[in-house]
């Protein structure tokens, strides 16, 4: 991590303390969420680590803005074409578009912060990325929410035009940058909980004594923390590994996990409270929940970690578990 994290986090919780409305677009003033883009390709410099600390910074404070789709969106566009001031996102797609036309039919579903994007780049495997103008004529976008109430739209092209941006990142390289930020993102909302949680069966009482002093609540508490322990070592491998090595699906399939139970235990231990609309950990568990999914499921990440495994066999799988440095 680059010596500016600390002076990152420490931006993001002053920011997200202040409660501002436009908090989104003052963090895009500050260039926050462009980091980790080179600045003579219009990003703002710094390393995929920093913006881990910016996604998972604003995650902590259970806020859901369009950071990990704008920033990898506007990373992609960077490779081929000079940023401008607009928002951009992005959506990974199973399978290739005809575009032999120059222009593409299709409805996309799921489609993050749509009706506020200007463009939408679209990755297929085997292709080049596309780049979609979300304000043509053609272009119908249908609002719809995920469970944390965050923009995830259905887009209707019809004959859209589109351009492909050759030079670009791979499908794969978008996969696992993508897949990198949302564990960043599930760990901030699950530290987040946890904080609240733990400052909540500290403070209240029941037959005189914090709860904190029941040993079931306490164990709860101590399996919350080490999911997080987990979390966090599997996001440092991940980053430190080569790339497509199958340590982001391991960091994928660690977070999910961390994700379900903190979720499940933190509303256990908060009782009532803890579904109360006036109450903030509904604004974490709800993005614990619409997170732990991002990309793609646990379930497909553990699948494509099994072939990887059986693809290898077993001395190939042994060799990875003792190599040095992982």
């Amino acid at each position: 991590m680059s010596r500016f994290a600390d002076e990152l986090q420490s931006l993001v919780d002053d920011l997200a303390a202040s409660g501002r409305p436009d908090l989104w677009d003052n963090l895009r003033e500050l260039g926050l969420a462009r980091v980790g883009i080179d600045e003579e390709k219009g990003g703002s410099g710094g390393s995929l680590d920093d913006l881990l600390v910016v996604v998972k910074a604003l995650a902590g404070h259970g806020i859901g803005v369009p950071v990990v789709e704008a920033s990898t969106a506007d990373w992609v566009l960077s490779h081929a074409r000079e940023l401008d001031g607009d928002l951009s996102t992005v959506l990974l797609l199973d399978d290739g578009l005809d575009t032999d036309s120059g222009t593409v039919t299709a409805e996309l579903s799921a489609v993050p912060w749509a009706r506020d994007a200007a463009r939408l780049v679209l990755c297929a495997p085997d292709s080049a990325p596309l780049v979609v103008d979300v304000r043509h004529a053609s272009v119908t976008v249908s609002p719809v929410d995920n469970i944390a109430g965050e923009p995830r739209d259905t887009v209707t092209l019809d004959s859209t035009p589109v351009v492909a941006l050759v030079g670009a990142p791979s499908c794969d390289a978008v996969r696992e940058r993508l897949a990198l930020l949302w564990s960043a993102a599930v760990i901030g909302a699950a530290h987040g909980a946890y904080r609240l949680t733990k400052a909540y069966v500290a403070q209240r009482e029941q037959f005189g004594a914090p709860l904190l002093k029941i040993p079931a609540v306490a164990g709860n508490l101590a399996r919350m923390r080490v999911q997080l322990v987990q979390a966090d070592a599997a996001l440092a491998l991940a980053i430190e590994a080569e790339p497509l090595s199958g340590a982001v699906a391991v960091v994928r399939i660690t977070t999910a996990a961390a994700a379900t139970e903190i979720a499940q235990i933190s509303h256990q231990l908060h009782g009532a409270m803890g579904i109360t609309a006036e109450y903030p950990l509904h604004h974490l568990t709800r993005r614990l929940w619409s997170w732990r999914d991002a990309v793609a499921s646990e379930r497909r990440w553990a699948e494509s970690l099994g072939r990887r495994a059986a693809d290898g066999g077993e001395t190939g799988v042994w060799t990875s578990l003792t190599a040095t440095g992982h």
